[in-house]
């Protein structure tokens, strides 16, 4: 029978020492997520420049250049939220219960809270119901609703951003001219990037992408609005 001497004990290494949290480590996850190295401002550009080849491109080619759709969208909601909270800015995206003409008729305060305090979820869940009519009206497209929500995760988070870019130029040099063209660049953008991305050349994708934008932020408002007259009922 053969024994067990020294030389054949195995030997357990220590565990290799955690590297201490610090600025450098702190710094080096962010990039980590992000895949910074690679991609966020790589992804910024390319969005902004050829975004329907660019998503196209996420899609069915090279994903490695680009940050991931939901962790973009979310990225730059963050990015809005902290320019707004430093520069205070008064905004309403996406709170119903801004709307006046529904005071007291619906508990929408509890919900226009949620949707102002948390941007990224709210655009993304936008998303969704605008990608819902995208797969309605560009039904003769091989694309399933997966494929048109992550268009849509990138093309709302680069209109969130731009928005804040351009609201921080407002409020820097004081003037409501770079404001305006923020909130136009964060409307008219989405529907200039979904015609894009079925087609640049086609002036019906325009006009579709226009009807599935207007009709996805209705439907999510009615939706919103729905579920605040719900818990008004339950409430009472």
């Amino acid at each position: 029978m053969k024994t067990v001497n020294e030389s054949d004990e195995l030997t357990i290494k220590p565990s290799k020492k955690p590297v201490r949290v610090d600025a450098h480590y702190v710094s080096h996850e962010i990039q980590h997520l992000l895949h910074f190295e690679a991609g966020f401002l790589f992804t910024v550009r390319e969005l902004l420049l050829r975004l329907g080849k660019s998503v196209r491109e996420f899609l069915f080619d090279d994903r490695s250049k680009y940050v991931k759709p939901i962790v973009f969208l979310i990225f730059t909601s963050v990015i809005f939220t902290l320019i707004a909270h430093y520069f205070h800015v008064d905004y309403s995206l996406f709170n119903v219960d801004k709307i006046e003409p529904l005071k007291g008729k619906i508990r929408s305060k509890e919900i226009g809270e949620w949707t102002d305090s948390h941007i990224g979820y709210t655009n993304l869940i936008v998303g969704v119901f605008i990608a819902l009519w995208v797969r309605l009206f560009f039904r003769k497209h091989d694309h399933n609703i997966f494929e048109i929500t992550i268009l849509l995760c990138f093309v709302l988070g680069e209109a969130i951003l731009c928005l804040g870019l351009f609201l921080t130029v407002a409020i820097v040099f004081n003037s409501s001219i770079p404001a305006l063209i923020g909130v136009s660049f964060y409307i008219i953008y989405p529907i200039w990037a979904i015609g894009q991305f079925f087609g640049e050349r086609k002036v019906t994708n325009y006009v579709k992408s226009s009807l599935t934008y207007v009709l996805g932020n209705v439907s999510y408002l009615a939706t919103l609005i729905l579920l605040a007259y719900i818990l008004k009922i339950v409430t009472n």
